[in-house]
């Protein structure tokens, strides 16, 4: 990221490579939280489970943005999500949400594609 941010966009005065071009770093898969034993020693984790994190940067990201959580057990927290129908609404986002923002923010429209089971924008990370 550091060599496209200092590399001068071709013809675009004042503009990097990272402009241009979207980051996107996501893992397949989460790891469990550690927990206390009842002899309290602690239990480690070895198991995946179906929670994330993605990191987004680059041209059209807004910036300097946090969104979504873990509750104390490990849990998605829910956050504002644009259903595919256009519908706002508000619950913990999935692995299609996140292509979808990705796509948004590259520029397609809704109508651009089609991703089997649903998805919706992650609200806040596409630039206004």
């Amino acid at each position: 990221m550091g060599e496209l941010k200092v590399t001068p966009a071709p013809g675009k005065p004042g503009k990097t490579l990272l402009d241009d071009t979207l980051v996107l770093v996501m893992s397949e898969f989460g790891r469990s939280w550690a927990s206390r034993r009842s002899d309290d020693t602690y239990n480690l984790p070895d198991d995946h489970h179906p929670y994330t994190s993605v990191c987004f940067a680059g041209g059209n990201v807004a910036a300097n943005r946090q969104v979504g959580s873990y509750t104390p057990r490990g849990l998605g927290v829910p956050v504002d999500i644009i259903e595919e129908n256009g519908q706002p609404s508000k619950r913990v986002p999935r692995a299609a949400d996140a292509v979808t923002t990705a796509l948004r923010i590259m520029g397609m429209g809704t109508h651009d594609f089609f991703i089997p089971g649903g998805y919706g924008e992650v609200v806040g990370l596409r630039k206004a």
